[in-house]
């Protein structure tokens, strides 16, 4: 029986997907409570699936969270410009941007076997810049539902963030 249970067990952990991350050391003793998630995705509908399931991670784990899709919806101008405006007048205080890692460099095809794997940038909003990045296997199976993908990424992000003391818990006083 446990050797069964362990046989279940092992592939599960084999195939975990592996994360890499690295936070800038002028931020150590930085905390977040207020969030802006943003998928840069060409595809309107997965972009809104991976920002709205971040945004209610967090929100579950007591931040505050909105949408690059609400803040600058794709009804008005879309740049790099606009994005920037919508992450400062969001009062959020950073920015959590989700980007795929190019499955056709190089690297990825020799090393990773062109498997998907995401890019994720944290922005300081106040400074704007970049203060963290987190690279992180994708570790799905391709049958999974766009929603379980964006929300395993969510958890594996707010894990990432929480991990590295990123995190600060949301007060009543809190904007």
């Amino acid at each position: 029986m446990i050797v069964a249970l362990a046989a279940a067990l092992l592939p599960g952990c084999a195939t975990a997907p592996a994360s890499y991350d690295f936070v800038d050391p002028a931020y150590d003793e930085i905390r977040y409570d207020g969030f802006m998630a943003y998928a840069a995705f060409a595809d309107r509908a997965i972009e809104a699936a991976f920002e709205q399931a971040l945004c209610k991670r967090l929100n579950s784990a007591g931040h505050a969270c909105t949408t690059m899709l609400r803040e600058a919806p794709p009804t008005r101008e879309q740049d790099a410009a606009s994005r920037h405006r919508a992450s400062r007048a969001s009062g959020a205080q950073a920015t959590i941007v989700i980007e795929i890692a190019d499955p056709q460099s190089v690297s990825r095809q020799i090393i990773a076997g062109g498997r998907p794997a995401y890019e994720v940038s944290l922005v300081d909003n106040a400074d704007q810049l970049v203060t963290g990045r987190f690279y992180i296997e994708a570790g799905t199976h391709r049958d999974d539902s766009v929603a379980r993908q964006a929300r395993a990424l969510a958890d594996r992000i707010t894990a990432a963030l929480d991990e590295h003391s990123l995190l600060q818990q949301r007060t009543a006083d809190s904007p």
